[in-house]
């Protein structure tokens, strides 16, 4: 809420500033929140403090309980979304240049973000080839390696809405029905790792492993892509995984350091 008196410019929006300062007044402290305790604080209508919570309701940000309104879990990530696209790339760098340099592939740091995955970081092996793996570029989670082990790490409600509102379709020959797609993404939560081949691009692989916060939630992961050639699943991961766990143990190290 902007200071009274402090002229708005013309393009600010009331209901917007008015659902952040409710999330801010749980912040300060405030455990519950009835429609007339928002209302009063906002110097709003309870129509309009109505409005305002059920909206946040509906999005995840928080939850009822009979009258009482309270922050829900999901409100975190506004403010890890920002830490982790400004400081893990930072942290995660060292060892993924040590990690593309010992298994001359390009290593790219990544996080779920809706139905795709995001890249934030990369780092390629000092050769001719290079995989078009761009900083900022968003690509299916479901037919990528880094995206299916990101994907393993939501709960069954949020897997059951990605299946659901998530634009899954046959990219190459190779990739997963739904139906083996919600087997493999089990499997990736069984193992802490993923493999995928040629359901992206024919041709194309990779292999990925998650990273972890200090309460253990898969908040990024990092992984490792080329060309297949003849080389099977198995000895992708013989070849590839060690180095790759090693890598995300050293980048979880600095960043639970720094959630302490």
């Amino acid at each position: 809420m902007i200071p009274t008196g402090t002229p708005k410019n013309k393009e600010f929006l009331d209901s917007l500033a008015n659902g952040l300062h409710i999330i801010q007044l749980f912040a300060s402290g405030v455990p519950t929140l009835t429609i007339q305790d928002a209302a009063q604080a906002l110097n709003i209508t309870r129509a309009a403090a109505r409005r305002l919570l059920l909206t946040l309701e509906e999005l995840g940000y928080i939850h009822s309980e009979g009258r009482n309104f309270s922050l829900s879990v999901k409100v975190l990530e506004l403010g890890y979304a920002y830490f982790a696209s400004m400081s893990l790339p930072t942290l995660a760098q060292p060892a993924m240049r040590t990690l593309s340099d010992k298994l001359g592939q390009t290593c790219s740091l990544g996080i779920l973000e809706s139905d795709s995955v995001v890249f934030l970081a990369r780092e390629e092996p000092k050769t001719i080839f290079r995989l078009d793996l761009s900083v900022g570029r968003r690509l299916p989670a479901y037919a990528h390696s880094l995206g299916r082990v990101l994907l393993s790490g939501l709960n069954d409600e949020e897997l059951d809405h990605y299946f659901q509102t998530a634009d899954i379709r046959k990219l190459t020959a190779f990739t997963l029905s739904k139906a083996a797609l919600k087997k493999a993404i089990q499997q990736s939560r069984k193992e802490a790792y993923s493999v995928v081949l040629g359901e992206l691009v024919d041709g194309f692989g990779g292999v990925a492993v998650p990273l972890h916060n200090k309460n253990g939630e898969i908040i990024a992961g990092i992984g490792v892509s080329m060309v297949i050639a003849s080389r099977s699943r198995d000895d992708l991961v013989q070849a590839l995984l060690p180095a790759l766990r090693t890598a995300a143990h050293e980048i979880e190290k600095l960043l639970h350091a720094l959630e302490r």
